[in-house]
């Protein structure tokens, strides 16, 4: 199966801008930060040694010329053409595969969709800078009033990446009705920018919040560059008559999927791998 024949994944699509952009360039510098953002997402594929004690199973590390890598694929069908065999293997999201390697403190590097002409090796110093990042602090709660709000005030060059930073991150949030980018005015003359959230549970804003900050943090810009609020229906109306209404993919429910046990490698329900 040629790289061709393989669908595309956000993942894969993020590795070949990645792999396209000129080396030591602002373009190379953005469409890595977008590669980091798009992993941290993204549910990956890694290949595991054999079932050790305890049905768990510990990923395959390979000997690549001077660096020892864990390699990962973006879909079941890539890693299936790449083992050419039945091999075991996990499913599990990006930012926990960084953060167990970078807990592991072994020094690995990761190798995403190794078989590809655009494939990408991380170091064990980008690993660590990735789990750091998304291990980071909460953001803080604040109860500044808001004395009107505005167009956002931003130059191309970081409102372009902020919004498709922030619409990739939110893409998929279940309940998210309205995203909207707006200056803001706040009580005692300071000015800044709003994200107003609306149709969110009150029990997940939180989480809503720091994934923000995440993807402030992987679109290059402060995280205290903007503030994360979310209005009632009244305020929300009005901050999206001045602001910027984004688009992120909306929530779609997971399709049932029928495994067929040996169709495909680790698929086996009996024997479901496990990572340790």
């Amino acid at each position: 199966m040629t790289d061709t024949d393989l669908p595309q994944t956000d993942l894969d699509a993020a590795l070949q801008q990645l792999a396209a952009a000129p080396e030591d360039s602002a373009a190379e510098t953005t469409a890595r930060l977008a590669f980091h953002a798009e992993l941290s997402r993204a549910e990956i594929f890694v290949l595991l040694t054999e079932e050790i004690a305890g049905g768990a199973m510990m990923p395959k590390v390979f000997d690549l010329s001077d660096v020892r890598a864990v390699l990962a694929f973006d879909s079941e069908l890539r890693l299936a053409g790449f083992a050419g065999e039945a091999a075991a293997y996990a499913a599990l999201p990006g930012r926990v595969l960084v953060a167990m390697l970078a807990e592991a403190g072994e020094g690995l590097s990761l190798m995403l969709n190794a078989d590809a002409p655009h494939a990408a090796l991380m170091s064990p110093e980008s690993i660590d800078w990735l789990s750091d990042t998304l291990s980071g602090p909460a953001p803080s709660e604040g109860q500044a009033v808001p004395e009107g709000f505005a167009p956002p005030n931003l130059p191309d060059a970081m409102r372009l990446p902020l919004v498709a930073a922030l619409e990739r991150r939110l893409s998929g949030t279940p309940g998210l009705a309205q995203t909207v980018l707006a200056g803001v005015q706040w009580q005692g003359g300071a000015r800044g920018h709003v994200l107003a959230l609306a149709g969110l549970p009150d029990a997940d804003q939180p989480a809503v919040a720091r994934a923000v900050a995440e993807a402030l943090a992987l679109s290059g810009l402060e995280a205290g560059s903007l503030d994360v609020v979310f209005p009632p229906e009244r305020a929300m109306a009005a901050i999206a008559a001045v602001g910027l209404t984004l688009s992120p993919a909306p929530y779609a429910m997971p399709d049932e999927q029928v495994v067929t046990p040996g169709s495909a490698p680790g698929m086996d329900p009996s024997r479901p791998p496990k990572l340790r």
